[in-house]
This record gives C-alpha cells, structure tokens and sequence, in this order.
C-alpha cells in the first residue's frame, strides 16, 4: 500500500512573530531568571524550564512592536567587501573570510554564505540589519516563506548588500535554523576595487567545519567536540553522546575545511530558471522544503546545466524506435482476443528493431517479447497510440508529426513522467538523475530518502526499495529513447532535451 504522510501542521523551525503571544510581565520574567539560575544541567535544562514556564504563564508580552530597518543609499558602482564570516559563540571560531560584490541581493548572499560555511539550505533563514550588535526590535528581512506566512516588510530579494553595510567595521546578522539558532555575524573588514568579469564572490580563508545539520544548536555541538575529542563533559548523557556519534556522518571532521572546494561550489552558479524547465522540478524542490544546496537543489542544478541541443540526426535516432512501431501499425491493426499485437506485427519489429539481440525467444508473442511490450505500452501512454474497440490505432499527433523527430520528442517530454502520483514524483527524480549522466540500470540511493522527505510511504518494504519500480514506467520509456547510443553524454544530452520547456533551438544537422 503506497499512501503520502500528512505534512505537518507547521515547520519545526518556525518562530512565532510577537505579536502571536500573549502577556508576559516583569514579574514573572524575573521568577523565571531565577529559575533558570537555580536551574542545573546545562542549556538543554534551561530551555525545557523556559518552555514549561511559557506554558504556565501563556508567552512574552505583546507590548512591544518591531521596526522596519532603514537601507543605507546605494554605491554608484559595485565594489569589493571583504567579509569575515563567524559562526558566534564556536570554539574554536569556525569563521571565512569572503570577498563578494557589493550589488549582491541579500538572498544571493544567502546562497553565498550556505556554501561557504557548508551548510545545505534545508532550514528557513534570516537576515538582521546591524551596523551594530543585533536589535531584536528590529524586524528581519524577508523571504519567500514569511510572505507566504502573511509577513510584511523587505524583501531580501530586494534589498542589495551595500544597502546594509557600507563602512568597515559594519556588521550584518544571519541567523539559520531557528531550531538549532545558528547565529552568524557577518563583518565588512576591507573595501576593494571591483572589475568587470571579476567573480562576484570567492573565499579566501576560513577554519573548521560547520557543525552537522539538524545536531541540536552550539550547546550540543561542543558536547560533539568534547566527546570527538575523548573528553565528554561532565554530567553529560552519555547514551545520548553514544547515539549522537552513530549518527554523525562518516567523512565529519570538525578541523576539514578546503578554500578550493568552496570556490569550485561558487563557481557553480545558482539554480537556473525553473520556468524553463519541466514544472514538476519546481513543484518538487517546494515539496521537498530545500533550496538550492539542499541534496535536490544540486541535483536539479547539475541536471540543469548541460546542453538541451539535440541535431536532426540524433533526434531522429532517439524516436526511431517509436516512428518504426507507428509506421508498422499503420492506420490500425486489430488486436488479438488477450489484446496484444498479432504475432505478425510483434515479430516484424522483433526483427527490424533488431530487439533479438536484448531478448530471447521466437519473438511472434507480444506477451513473451518484453521489449516488443513495452514499447507498445509506452508509445500508448505517452499519446503516441490509442486503443479503441479491439484496436490499435496512431493518435492524431502521430500522424500529423510522423516524419518530425524534434516534434515527437517535445511531445514525449511533455507526457513524461508517466504513471500515479507517486510513480511520477519517482520517474522525475530518475529523469534528473538520468540528466546528469546517470546509468539507467543504477537507480540513486538519494531517491528513497527525497521520496520519504516529500511524504510517500510505502507498507512492506523501504521506499527506497519500492522506488527502484515506480521508476519503471518513465524508465522504460527513456529505454526507447537512448537505446541507439552508447554514449553517456548523449544520453544525458537527451534526457536533459525531455525536461527543458525553454525556446527550442534552430535544428541543426
């Protein structure tokens, strides 16, 4: 039984706005400070008191209000800011030092800083103007989120980096993951000139890893360190440290930290513009709650980065398979009593297809010749056939762009991915992964767990494993298309040309 998890009412890492609360008065804030200063066990005892105090007593005050920030005028021409990045309150400082242009719009600078601190997008994120220390009366940025949560005030998209820095010394405030509460101070240390074709950013220096995403905020990482290091602190759970190191990441190591690795990631640019591509991609990456360097994010931009171009003669090998089924059948051919194809035409293309050398038998049975099956079944669900009254017939696309490769295989793409929902969501990924130069016959141990993320559930068996079927149908399809071609690239080339809904480009031969 395949069924899709409820979502959950709202995120785990949402904050809730001030005014959502209720009343919170002095006095109880000082029994609550002295509560947490009799209170013993570290940050994790002192936030479990702070939470059954606000179930007490019903929240923080809502007498108070948070005021837009007011943007710096813009530089005239773009600069170099060199930055020192910190992740505060680490030790050892886990710091980089970035040199970006100063036109950047704060969520590019969002991109920027995830990939250079490491961190993989899958929380929401803030940014909080300084110059100075951070004003928690003062509301943050916006994002995409927060509109859709009703917010109101600047958007970060809008709002350029020397809006908010401007002199040396000025600082700006990201905070990531409002559960675990990583809070970054980013420090503008140097102005440099800017040139045209200059990278608009690159690392220069940093120190340590970022800590493991989801490990529970700063408290629960230096008990990380501490028990790395064969030191962990006293009082601590040590069946929880236990659990903690099992499920640390084989290939952590706190000290790692590459320059290199990080400017190959800059390098790499943002995501492309989803409008020119398959719908679902976007639909997907918005289910799977990620941004561009979560896990999904890197797979849609390296799938999307390649060539789309396919020549005239490459596309015509690409739908041979399917133009040979339809000029075979014709203007229809009467289906045996079962509803296959009658053995004449099932062995016509078992031999002129030359699928003997991929299967075995006689090849005059479609229900006995699997390539023959399938590429029947495929060409029907993809619009290609019809079946009515006992008999197979070519669409009226078919035969209207019979003799078009390039039209028939912008018409398969947009059939693709076939199948239920969930056959759909699973035929997408292997596309995706097919786009990047994947092995058809080599499904990604990273589809199960999008699968997971997104909601399907499977009873029996993991959703990894179920995944490796749900994949059929579009796979099969994709079988037919890059049969003819041995080459990796040229197959990526076509699975890349099903998902781009951009501008064709002029054919070529």
């Amino acid at each position: 039984m395949v069924a899709r998890a409820d979502p959950p009412n709202e995120p785990d890492n949402v904050v809730p706005s001030p005014d959502q609360t209720s009343s919170f008065n002095a006095a109880q804030m000082q029994e609550l400070t002295r509560q947490l200063i009799d209170e013993p066990g570290g940050p994790h005892a002192a936030l479990a008191a702070i939470a059954q105090f606000m179930q007490q007593h019903g929240g923080f005050s809502s007498g108070w209000t948070r005021r837009q920030p007011v943007l710096l005028p813009r530089r005239s021409e773009p600069v170099y800011f060199v930055v020192r990045v910190e992740l505060n309150n680490t030790h050892p400082p886990i710091w980089r030092r970035l040199r970006v242009a100063s036109d950047l719009m704060l969520s590019q600078v969002h991109e920027i800083l995830q990939i250079a601190m490491g961190w993989t997008d899958s929380h929401l994120h803030h940014f909080e103007m300084g110059p100075g220390a951070r004003d928690l009366h003062l509301q943050p940025f916006l994002n995409q989120f927060d509109l859709d949560e009703g917010e109101e005030g600047l958007l970060e998209e809008q709002v350029r980096l020397d809006e908010v820095i401007a002199s040396e010394g000025d600082r700006l405030h990201y905070i990531y993951d409002f559960g675990d509460n990583w809070q970054h101070t980013i420090r503008l240390e140097k102005i440099l000139p800017f040139n045209q074709g200059d990278p608009v950013a690159e690392c220069v220096a940093g120190r340590r890893a970022c800590p493991p995403e989801d490990v529970g905020g700063i408290g629960a990482h230096q008990e990380l360190l501490d028990a790395l290091a064969g030191r962990p602190p006293a009082g601590a759970d040590e069946e929880w440290l236990e659990q903690l190191l099992v499920w640390l990441p084989d290939d952590y190591d706190p000290a790692a930290f590459s320059v290199v690795e990080v400017n190959e990631q800059l390098l790499a640019g943002p995501l492309p513009d989803l409008a020119n591509w398959h719908p679902m991609i976007a639909d997907l990456l918005d289910r799977y709650r990620g941004g561009p360097l979560s896990p999904l994010g890197r797979l849609i931009k390296q799938a999307t980065s390649g060539s789309t171009e396919l020549s005239d003669a490459q596309a015509q090998a690409a739908v041979h398979r399917y133009q040979h089924l339809l000029r075979t059948i014709g203007d229809g051919v009467k289906l045996t009593a079962a509803g296959y194809l009658p053995p004449r035409i099932v062995h016509a293309l078992y031999t002129e297809l030359g699928l003997q050398q991929r299967w075995f038998g006689a090849g005059n049975r479609e229900d006995q010749t699997l390539p023959v099956l399938d590429l029947r079944q495929t060409a029907t669900a993809l619009g290609l056939l019809r079946k009515q009254n006992g008999k197979l017939s070519p669409t009226r696309f078919s035969v209207k762009h019979l003799d078009d490769p390039h039209a028939l295989l912008a018409h398969i793409g947009s059939r693709l991915p076939l199948g239920r929902p969930y056959e759909r969501d699973a035929g997408l990924l292997a596309l995706l992964h097919a786009a990047v130069g994947q092995r058809l016959e080599d499904p990604d141990q990273d589809t199960g767990a999008v699968l997971t993320d997104i909601g399907w559930r499977v009873s029996g068996v993991t959703v990894q494993q179920a995944a490796r079927q749900w994949t059929w149908p579009t796979l099969r399809a994709l079988e037919m298309l890059t049969a003819g071609t041995a080459d990796p690239e040229l197959r990526a080339t076509i699975a890349r040309s099903l998902l781009y809904r951009g501008s064709p480009p002029a054919h070529r031969g």
